[in-house]
């Protein structure tokens, strides 16, 4: 900033705005010929939204400036602010939302992150005012609307998009009147729209040949859907569109993220429904993206199942059923289980649907994913139960023989067997020849994948099979049991930080993984939050190592396949591979190493 920019030339009519607005706050109609007209369209604004002349009713809302624009910003409004230092002022940046963003390299302006700029919020100011013009702007002392303002000379400018006209983050400049007095407005506004369109020539340069063709892409999605959200992610950057800025919360945006970086890993498309806090229900259509020979990333478009008056009316109907209902099978099953996902839900209809119809159950899901605990809660609902254990060999000789005479003897409502993939066929068949005739006892077997001696027991005992999805299918429900975790040992908050890092991860023993992590870290805390730091260093190389590639997810599914063929026997296995023992280990000891069960 120069001193030419700022010297003093009086003002044309300060004291005859001063007057019009006096007369404006108490005739609505007043004439406003008098001051600019771009002045006179801000105040018709900001008093036909209600804002109050007199009081900052402080409104806050969430704002984001992406990574790109705040990079290259940076460097330009560092220079800024420490010239608007000397002079008693200050420099910011605001989303485009009208959201005022903290930004590490300025100094503090006294105005919280998330306070609305929108002149809809608090009247006329400069970046409201910007972006309801389209245009930088300036604004006098006397022609700010709310009387609190009015010690300020604001000036505002647009950063927009170096590729396309959209907004990326408006940029302010505030000098206080009574340190700067009089100064030429419009050559105070140009040198920031200068530092504007230096800005916008740092967003292009920055963009490498990756981040172009991520870029282009999400440029042409965009262009197709419409206004439909659409978000870009490349692993450090992400873009995402007005409508998803506008529609999503930040946990929707980790949600998003967690399911991007699956199919980022992949290289496949994936269609997945999911329950969001801001659009609600909604299917992702995520597809993958080439960077380059070695880099994916991925374009996810949100497309919610009804328009926002329809979702309000379905909560509020949803919230009456509850009422009426409080005790049906379905929200009885909720105290037992967690989980809001749309998969999860399905889950939890199918276990309804077996409790109403009295029927037994398969329960099909990865290792730790809540199989267990599901069937509980099903048992738990019917009556007595036991529990038994294929794994432990309590239904093998002699055990068997003892379980089928308690079954016998003590009726229970139902019988879980855990690991039921773990039997042979002819175990499958004396259990379906002891106990297919007691009309009392309903069956509930837990597996991870179906065998033939699991489909042997689903035929005979006519059962009804109900998958439970692994997290990182249901990324929606991580916050939820994260939280719920760390509320059973004791009153400790987990940070947004650390919410975001659980989601999105990809937990390959499930709950059971998600329990340990939690809490160690809740243990480890030392303050009343749970921050990423208070995670131990070997669940840090679990959470940043897990993913897998395309062809290290088939090498771990054959390697599973292998090791339950042939029941643990690793040289059996290692045969059925075609691959040495030695080799056999040494890929076993990778994936265990990545936090994988085998």
């Amino acid at each position: 900033m120069s001193a030419e920019v700022l010297s003093p030339l009086p003002h044309e009519t300060p004291r005859e705005t001063n007057r019009v607005r006096e007369i404006f706050l108490m005739q609505p109609h007043a004439d406003l010929s008098g001051i600019r007209p771009m002045v006179a369209r801000s105040w018709y604004r900001s008093r036909a939204a209600g804002v109050d002349a007199f009081a900052d009713r402080g409104f806050y809302d969430e704002g984001r400036v992406d990574e790109y624009t705040i990079a290259a910003a940076g460097p330009h409004l560092q220079k800024l602010d420490e010239v608007a230092a000397d002079l008693g002022g200050y420099v910011n940046i605001t989303a485009p939302n009208g959201v005022l963003v903290k930004a590490n390299f300025l100094r503090d302006d006294g105005f919280p992150a998330g306070y609305s700029l929108l002149e809809e919020s608090c009247g006329s100011n400069g970046e409201g005012l910007a972006l309801e013009e389209g245009r930088g702007v300036w604004l006098a002392p006397e022609e700010h609307f709310r009387e609190d303002m009015r010690g300020n000379w604001c000036f505002a400018s647009l950063v927009r998009d170096p590729f396309h006209n959209r907004v990326r983050a408006v940029i302010g400049l505030t000098l206080p009147a009574n340190r700067v007095s009089t100064l030429e407005p419009s050559s105070t506004l140009l040198m920031l729209e200068g530092v504007a369109s230096r800005i916008e020539r740092d967003i292009e340069v920055r963009t490498s040949s990756k981040e172009r063709a991520l870029l282009s892409e999400y440029l042409r999605i965009s262009r197709r859907r419409g206004n439909r959200a659409v978000i870009a992610v490349d692993g450090k950057n992400s873009l995402q569109n007005a409508s998803a800025t506008a529609t999503l919360v930040d946990s929707d945006f980790s949600i998003v993220f967690g399911y991007a970086k699956a199919v980022m890993a992949s290289g496949r498309d994936m269609n997945c429904e999911v329950m969001l806090q801001g659009p609600g229900r909604s299917t992702l259509e995520i597809s993958p993206v080439t960077l380059s020979s070695a880099n994916v990333g991925a374009i996810v478009v949100v497309r919610p199942h009804a328009p926002a008056m329809e979702r309000a009316n379905a909560s509020a109907s949803a919230a009456i059923t509850l009422e009426l209902a409080p005790q049906g099978t379905a929200e009885r099953l909720l105290k037992y289980v967690d989980g809001t996902s749309t998969e999860f839900k399905r889950t939890l209809n199918l276990a309804r649907k077996a409790v109403d119809q009295d029927r037994s159950v398969v329960m099909i899901g990865e290792l730790g994913s809540g199989k267990l605990r599901l069937a509980g809660a099903i048992a738990s609902l019917r009556g007595g139960q036991m529990v038994v254990d294929a794994r432990n060999g309590d239904l093998r000789n002699a055990n068997f023989r003892d379980v089928v005479h308690r079954v016998a003897t003590e009726l229970p409502a139902t019988l879980i067997v855990e690991h039921a993939d773990e039997l042979s066929q002819n175990e499958a068949s004396e259990i379906a020849r002891n106990l297919r005739n007691n009309a009392t006892t309903k069956l509930i077997f837990t597996v991870t994948r179906p065998t033939d001696a699991t489909l042997l027991l689903s035929e005979a005992f006519d059962v009804l099979e109900v998958s439970v999805a692994p997290l990182r299918n249901r990324r929606e429900d991580i916050p939820h049991l994260a939280n719920a975790i760390a509320g059973e040992l004791g009153e400790r908050r987990l940070s947004r930080r650390l919410i975001t890092t659980l989601t999105h991860a990809d937990w390959p023993r499930n709950i059971d993984q998600l329990r340990a992590v939690v809490s160690n870290a809740v243990e480890r805390a030392e303050g009343a939050e749970v921050t990423v730091d208070d995670l131990p260093q070997g669940f840090h190389r679990v959470l940043t190592k897990g993913r897998l590639s395309r062809l290290e997810d088939a090498e771990l599914s054959e390697l599973r396949t292998a090791l339950q063929e042939a029941k643990g026997n690793r040289s059996l296995a290692a045969e059925t591979l075609q691959i040495g023992r030695s080799t056999l280990y040494r890929r076993m000891d990778y994936f265990r190493s990545r936090g994988f069960d085998l």
